[in-house]
């Protein structure tokens, strides 16, 4: 239970989205099962093959284990969508029926007080229409502690939202092909947008990747819907969220060297303690970006290298070299 004597009893809905890891769901719906929320929405896409129709029947099954007074509303696709729409399709079901909630997928694993803290969060801010999303995963929880504030405001994270909470406000902005992008790069509003020429260069790179398709993602356009919005997010100091899908069978998580693999969540006291000011902390938005999302050299080298072969990222010659490095993995 989180630190704090007062009662807390959560009273926003749940959306909690599975696949075909039925391991780590299990861990993320045993959080959920503790909290009790009293709607609790089940998404699942639909297998790739046949081999992988059992898993995904294994996933859905969970659904039945609820035992406390919960709605529960399920969205299981018989044929797959893949990442990028299944899961923005999941997320635009959830907010079709709720004004705001809390998300989790598959490899999210809160503590207690991610819940309480998401709720709260909702509250406060459901009216300011500055905010955006509500994220409780800080890989930077060793940056030292604000004069004020359990959590601040931030304006340049970049995809990998694990664990949040919004409003249906903030989604309703959402369109997964990144229409805008192409008019918001060439703004010339968006070149005082960016702390410095590294985040600028690797924020092109990105979102030139996911709209033309060669990154299989569905939370950059969020991000751009935040940005073109004048937007923030809120972090809190304590990391409340692990992501526990670092290994083989992740999509954008199969290292497990990987910097943002960490066990660090935990619970924070209530009741929290708010920031005087609505700002974006920019000094540690500038570290952050530097340790966990910006790209480094070698990275960059070996993307030059994809572009320069025949048909590039999606290429014979590269596919070839992708596959060698995976036989050459220790």
């Amino acid at each position: 239970m989180p630190h704090g004597s007062d009662p807390f009893v959560l009273n926003t809905p749940v959306l909690l989205i599975g696949f075909n890891r039925v391991g780590p769901l299990r861990q993320v719906f045993e959080a959920i099962r503790a909290a009790r929320p009293p709607r609790l929405y089940f998404a699942g896409d639909g297998p790739r093959n046949e081999e992988e129709r059992a898993r995904c029947e294994e996933v859905r099954a969970l659904a039945k284990e609820v035992d406390w007074p919960c709605e529960v509303l399920t969205r299981f696709n018989e044929t797959n969508m893949g990442l990028r729409k299944g899961v923005s399709s999941a997320i635009a079901w959830f907010f079709e029926n709720e004004e705001e909630g809390i998300v989790l997928e598959d490899d999210t694993l809160p503590v207690p007080a991610f819940f309480r803290f998401c709720q709260e969060m909702l509250d406060r801010y459901r009216n300011d229409e500055r905010i955006w999303v509500v994220l409780a995963n800080n890989l930077m929880d060793d940056w030292p502690t604000p004069t004020e504030g359990d959590y601040y405001f931030s304006a340049h994270g970049y995809g990998a939202p694990w664990g949040w909470a919004s409003w249906r406000r903030a989604w309703k902005h959402y369109d997964v092909h990144m229409a805008q992008w192409p008019a918001l790069k060439a703004s010339s509003t968006l070149k005082d947008f960016f702390l410095n020429t590294d985040e600028e260069r690797d924020v092109h790179e990105m979102f030139d990747r996911v709209h033309d398709g060669r990154m299989n993602s569905w939370s950059y356009q969020l991000d751009i819907t935040r940005i073109a919005n004048h937007g923030l997010n809120i972090l809190p100091n304590t990391n409340l969220v692990d992501n526990i899908g670092f290994g083989d069978d992740g999509t954008h998580t199969t290292s497990l060297a990987d910097p943002r693999n960490k066990r660090t969540a935990r619970d924070i006291r209530f009741p929290l303690s708010h920031p005087r000011f609505v700002m974006p902390d920019k000094r540690r938005d500038a570290e952050y970006f530097k340790r966990f999302i910006g790209s480094t050299p070698m990275q960059r080298f070996k993307l030059a290298v994809k572009g320069m072969l025949p048909g590039g990222e999606r290429g014979t010659m590269s596919k070839g070299l992708q596959k060698m490095k995976r036989l050459l993995k220790p």
